[in-house]
């Protein structure tokens, strides 16, 4: 600590001395004299033992923590920065930026593996046909009357009860009903980013919730995933000089990966979002679909200080064109969330909400439900089977015991966006790794999804890919 008293600045240079104080700082850290994380000595005192004012002491810290050299914590100091500046990472760009829908759309006579919706006949058509008609009849038009923008009272009533399974408790005034999990990651950017604020995504994930963080003009910057979560070392050396608004994360078979987090790494992201006055984005699609005796603990379940925004869709246990699904929100951000929703589209669809309420209170949901994991698993077991068969001398991968995705990584460098293409003229439709991050061949894998296919339908397309890559691996 003493050399960074023994600085001498020049008063009768040209450069200002904050500028000088910083660039003396730099070296200092450079050096390695100032070691990293070591925490630097209050700006008053600085000041008084330099003989310059305040100010000066001031603006040299804040041009070093714009620089992301130092980082500051409110009640305890300013601290040299942990990563170095060449170890910096880039936000992902907006400029060239596409959200990959294509690839979810059937082609005519293909095996699409990258279709992660249910097939249209295994949609409850029957039971809606029924629930449509009692609503009718009940509601009349108001059926179709607008809704109150958090949602239809009674189905937020039953959303409560629904939660209580999976440990998650909560009220009716803290549930915000959406149009699907992407409407909700879009309100929440509106409601709560603004240009140049942080954002931390896994790596890889979602693409869809980078475009919405993007279309805020926030800057997102990647943290690599472990095999049970998020890098939490990184996480924290990161979260110490961006001080991001959200960290977004899937905990149960992420997408593309299908890791899902351990219990220790769930609660030391829920330590650190408390210590560094953050909000989680907790994004769930798939805990339904867990194939194991394995207990299914949300983020949200161990979320003691309402740190986590919980986003809950149904498209892939229900109807993807059903568009509907809600978050559970924390008290201090749920007028922001709900004035952006009402200028979004005022509410979701009223008659949709009714029905849906109808369907989740009484037996027809559950059983739904039991008999979508039974199919998926069963198509699961199959997916493994005919991997191990035809593909384990060209690829690693884990299994994940739940979801309906897998992830395939290629033990020998190749050309993914390459092979997809080849395999698209053998009618088989995988996707590409690289569409999940930022970086063009930073993954060296697919992501196959079985929730749209039967079982003969994907022995068929992993022995293509198998027939396939003999030829060029």
């Amino acid at each position: 600590m003493s050399e960074i008293f023994n600085i001498k600045l020049d008063k009768s240079s040209d450069t200002p001395l904050y500028r000088q104080l910083s660039d003396k700082i730099l070296e200092l850290i450079e050096c390695r004299t100032l070691k990293p994380t070591e925490k630097l000595p209050p700006v008053r005192k600085l000041s008084e033992e330099l003989g310059v004012s305040l100010v000066t002491a001031i603006n040299a810290y804040k041009f070093l923590e714009n620089k992301k050299i130092l980082y500051s914590q409110v009640g305890s100091g300013t601290y040299v920065s942990s990563i170095t500046i060449n170890d910096l990472p880039e936000p992902i760009p907006k400029a060239g930026f596409q959200i990959h829908e294509t690839i979810e759309f059937n082609f005519k006579n293909a095996i699409n593996f990258a279709k992660s919706s249910p097939n249209a006949n295994l949609f409850p058509v029957d039971e809606f046909k029924l629930i449509f008609n009692n609503v009718l009849e009940r509601d009349k038009g108001d059926a179709f009357s607008y809704q109150d923008a958090q949602g239809y009272p009674p189905l937020r009533e039953a959303l409560v009860s629904y939660l209580l399974d999976f440990g998650i408790k909560t009220s009716e005034e803290r549930i915000q009903v959406i149009s699907g999990a992407q409407q909700g990651i879009d309100i929440l950017s509106k409601a709560m980013l603004s240009s140049n604020d942080v954002v931390f995504v896994e790596k890889p994930t979602f693409y869809g919730a980078i475009g919405a963080f993007l279309s805020r003009n926030a800057q997102v910057i990647e943290i690599e995933l472990e095999s049970d979560g998020m890098n939490v070392e990184k996480l924290e050396s990161y979260l110490r000089i961006y001080n991001p608004k959200f960290i977004y994360l899937m905990p149960y078979y992420q997408t593309p990966t299908c890791i899902s987090y351990s219990i220790k790494k769930k609660n030391k992201i829920l330590a650190l979002a408390q210590k560094y006055n953050t909000y989680i984005i907790e994004e769930d699609n798939q805990c339904e679909f867990t194939y194991s005796n394995e207990k299914i603990i949300p983020l949200k379940a161990l979320d003691y200080k309402n740190r986590v925004i919980y986003i809950k869709s149904f498209s892939k246990i229900l109807m993807p064109g059903l568009r509907l699904g809600f978050m559970v929100l924390p008290k201090k951000i749920i007028e922001n969330v709900t004035n952006a929703k009402y200028v979004t589209d005022i509410s979701t669809s009223g008659f949709i909400q009714r029905a849906f309420t109808e369907y989740l209170q009484g037996n027809d949901f559950k059983k739904h439900v039991s008999k979508m994991k039974e199919i998926y698993k069963n198509r699961y077991e199959a997916t493994i089977r005919v991997i191990d068969k035809y593909l384990l001398q060209y690829v690693d991968y884990k299994k994940p015991d739940g979801g309906v995705n897998l992830w395939l990584s290629f033990k020998k460098n190749v050309d993914v966006n390459k092979i997809c293409e080849e395999l698209l003229f053998h009618r088989i439709i995988v996707t590409p790794g690289d569409i999940f991050s930022k970086d063009d061949h930073s993954f060296n894998s697919i992501k196959i999804s079985f929730a749209d296919l039967e079982c003969k339908d994907i022995e068929i397309g992993i022995q293509k890919i198998g027939e396939y890559l003999c030829t060029v691996m």
